[in-house]
């Protein structure tokens, strides 16, 4: 099954810009809505009305990615760390788990995953022999805590009845902080530095993710984020064979030869965040020139994100030229690119991002959390432009809304199609870029590492010393 299909008529074009238009009005009102509604009820409501099937990109062999060997072999685990997270199934926080479970025994720490759900990446862990804990509620949590024996806890975005049963161990606390959450209320922010105050210390993904959250809690609490910034496994057995493999792959996928184009990737989830519709417009302005086509796949967590991107996508004379898959193989994708862009309107660290630098592919990439560093590591032509809700230290929930509300015309559109353009002449004259130097991965796993040894040492000291005091 692929994709492909003839370019629109103008009565097809025009109709699509009604139903654009239409779903235009449609996420403004929703974007109306207080995020508890919105997420609990709204978009759970709109999937049930416009689901579809959704075409997707499979694994080709050769594509995968896989950890360096760093240093000696896993060194003799001497600490059990909890990795305590929600559905590791959604976004990229979950893969980061994935990645930190696989990672740690080479730093001598045993990690526990512990999770609501089962899911696809719960069945992965275990056939890499790591232990996961599912519990879906308060009671089977606080059970499954008490008997892990965990030396030391990492909290990533876990949902309250997992956190309630950290706090039951007695084990030293350190939450993991993924993104600038434009989306806490105060009680929120209130609850977040209590969990602050009772953790050890704090991990954030990126400075910016940092600075946001310094500024919303107490100094004290503050005081305690250290950052990390999120790496990605390379893709080491992506030769040039598994390349084209990958591409021809995605060319039947797609039902349109790719041979002389260029091809963007766009690995993120359909929804507010991400900015599927304003990415979309923004390309097509430059994509025919350039001779370039856009190639997004993810989850539709909101279907009138991936509805309205569509629309505005077969309202265009170039319409063809983007192409919208459901979840995929990133790493067959990534082989099949030759460049990468995300215009979100907020991130913390963005890991598909992370993985395509890794890729050696060049990015185009909106300012948000990491996205200057990535640019800067990353392979000739790429890109910063600008976000196009503001500056990325003041988004909100408001200006990200008005922004996503101007979709066909974002303050930053400009700058996205002449980016595509220059990217698509970088590639075309100077091939492909070897991967950079460096391990983003081990320095990720290092720092996580050291953090949760430094945890549990200072809880050890505090035993010793309440002991002698007694």
């Amino acid at each position: 099954m692929s994709v492909h299909e003839s370019p629109p008529s103008r009565v097809h074009r025009a109709a699509s810009r009604v139903a654009a238009g239409a779903l235009g009005v449609a996420v403004g009102v929703v974007d109306l809505t207080s995020p508890g509604l919105r997420y609990g009820y709204v978009h759970p409501l709109a999937r049930a009305l416009l689901r579809r099937p959704l075409v997707s990109l499979p694994a080709v062999d050769g594509a995968a990615f896989h950890p360096l060997p760093t240093g000696d072999a896993a060194r003799r685990a001497d600490l059990r760390c909890g990795l305590v997270a929600d559905s590791l199934d959604v976004g990229g926080i979950g893969r980061v788990v994935e990645m930190l479970a696989e990672g740690l025994a080479a730093e001598g720490i045993e990690p526990v995953v512990v999770c609501p759900a089962e899911g696809l990446r719960t069945a992965r862990l275990r056939e890499l022999g790591i232990e996961v804990i599912v519990a879906a509620d308060a009671r089977s949590a606080a059970q499954a805590m008490a008997a892990a024996r965990l030396d030391v806890v990492q909290v990533h975005s876990a949902p309250d009845h997992l956190v309630a049963a950290v706090f039951s161990t007695g084990a030293p606390l350190v939450p993991v902080l993924h993104n600038t959450e434009i989306h806490y209320s105060p009680e929120k922010w209130r609850s977040t530095a209590e969990l602050f105050e009772r953790a050890d210390s704090v991990i954030a993904v990126s400075a910016l993710v940092r600075q946001f959250h310094v500024e919303r809690v107490p100094a004290s609490a503050g005081e305690k984020i250290v950052v990390v910034a999120n790496g990605a496994m390379p893709l080491p057995a992506a030769t040039e064979q598994v390349r084209s493999a990958a591409r021809a792959a995605l060319a039947r996928t797609l039902g349109t030869p790719l041979t002389g184009e260029i091809v963007f990737a766009c690995l993120a989830r359909y929804d507010a965040q991400k900015n599927i519709a304003g990415t979309v417009a923004s390309f097509l302005a430059g994509a025919h020139g350039a001779r370039a086509h856009l190639v997004v796949a993810g989850d539709p967590s909101d279907w009138l994100e991936y509805r309205r991107a569509d629309a505005i996508r077969r309202s265009h004379p170039h319409g063809d030229r983007v192409h919208l898959l459901g979840t995929s193989d990133a790493a067959t994708l990534l082989c099949a690119a030759d460049a990468f862009v995300l215009d979100s309107f907020f991130e913390g660290w963005p890991l598909a991002a992370t993985e395509a630098v890794s890729a050696g592919l060049p990015i185009v990439i909106s300012e948000a959390g990491g996205a200057a560093e990535l640019v800067g590591r990353a392979a000739p032509g790429s890109t910063l432009v600008s976000n196009a809700s503001g500056a990325a230290s003041e988004v909100t929930d408001r200006r990200a809304s008005v922004a996503r509300r101007r979709a066909t015309r974002q303050t930053n559109a400009a700058e996205i199609a002449a980016a595509v353009a220059h990217v698509a002449e970088t590639v075309r004259t100077q091939g492909r870029s070897a991967p950079p130097t460096g391990d983003s991965f081990a320095a990720m796993v290092a720092g996580h590492a050291a953090v949760a040894r430094a945890a549990a040492a200072r809880r050890s000291d505090a035993a010793t010393h309440g002991r002698a005091g007694r």
